[in-house]
């Protein structure tokens, strides 16, 4: 085997030329292709796993029926018990935490505007959405702060509201009546979704529950992983745990656009491989070929002298093995480089 070899080597530089540009012609489309897998997955990865620039999470807990309408009386009633637990069960490295949530009219001197009023404790928030912790005007929201209020830019603008103005929120309180509390714009944040910016803002979580007439609940508690592909396991996980009375959704269904579309692009990818590596194949293919039609001769001579069929065809086997292992060695070490 190793003589087989030794006489393979010689023979794959008896034509450096084309031996050159058969390695080349793999080497490149398998770096090619790394390259292209290495971009999607860092695109696809990034959307998935950097949830903080929207404050959404990979995992997120409900009271049940809460998401059909959206009712306020649907809470967590106590929403620490349900944190410690998602907390325990969750991987290392999770970010946990549970928010108010009531959809209001934010109020200023030069009009009105509905938004999602979200009441927060603004140091577990601030590891959950970027954007709290360092808003592009003024200064994020302190925990013990009952009168004060983050807006996004994009509602700021609507509304010409400034860092030190008054605005008033109105929300359905749990009792059916309204109810209506005064704040002061502490800062204005900036994301990078129109939607959070034209519609969200943030308030202590205990300034929430006062506006709805509310103890200590609250109506989402959300998980963000360090990979998507945690959430499914640790859903199923906590959702026996808590029982029926919670609704527990995983990553998958929380944005089934972008699973759907990860699935579209690994599919994508999967046949810009096939169509590569077999026009890759057909070249490499036609190398071989050409050079066992230009050696007819000398395998003629090898045969008369007593060399066996299985010996030409393992010798040709060890010269395309010469020639791919070189060129899926180079073509791992430029691939890698690129995508490093």
């Amino acid at each position: 085997m190793a003589q087989l070899l030794r006489i393979a080597w010689r023979s794959i530089w008896r034509s450096r030329r084309r031996t050159l540009i058969n390695m080349s012609a793999v080497a490149f489309g398998l770096t090619f292709l790394l390259f292209g897998i290495g971009l999607l997955e860092a695109i696809t990865n990034q959307a998935s796993n950097d949830l903080g620039n929207t404050g959404s999470g990979h995992l997120e807990i409900f009271a049940r029926d809460y998401r059909v309408r959206r009712d306020v009386r649907r809470a967590i009633a106590d929403p620490d018990a349900v944190v410690a637990k998602l907390t325990a069960a969750a991987p290392p490295g999770a970010r946990v935490g549970w928010r108010v949530v009531v959809q209001g009219l934010v109020s200023g001197a030069w009009g009105s505007r509905g938004a999602r009023v979200y009441g927060v404790d603004p140091a577990v928030e601030a590891k959950l959405s970027n954007f709290i912790a360092t808003p592009g005007a003024g200064q994020p929201l302190a925990a013990d702060d009952q009168r004060g209020i983050v807006i996004g830019a994009g509602l700021a603008r609507r509304l010409k509201l400034n860092v030190g103005d008054k605005v008033r929120v109105m929300a359905q309180r749990a009792d059916g009546e309204v109810g209506a509390e005064l704040f002061r714009v502490r800062g204005i944040f900036s994301a990078i979704s129109p939607a959070v910016e034209d519609g969200q803002v943030y308030v202590a979580a205990a300034a929430a529950q006062r506006l709805l007439g509310q103890g200590n609940v609250a109506h989402q508690v959300l998980a963000q992983l360090p990979s998507a592909e945690q959430s499914a396991p640790l859903a199923a996980a906590i959702k026996s745990e808590l029982g029926d009375g919670y609704e527990v959704l995983s990553f998958a269904e929380l944005f089934p656009a972008l699973q759907m579309m990860q699935q579209i692009m690994d599919k994508a990818m999967f046949i810009a491989i096939f169509v590569i590596y077999f026009l890759v194949g057909l070249g490499v293919l036609n190398t071989v070929l050409m050079s066992v039609l230009e050696r007819t001769r000398e395998f003629g001579v090898m045969l008369a002298v007593g060399t066996r069929r299985q010996r030409l065809v393992a010798q040709v086997v060890a010269e395309s093995l010469w020639i791919a292992t070189i060129a899926v060695a180079i073509g791992l070490a430029c691939g890698g480089a690129v995508c490093w």
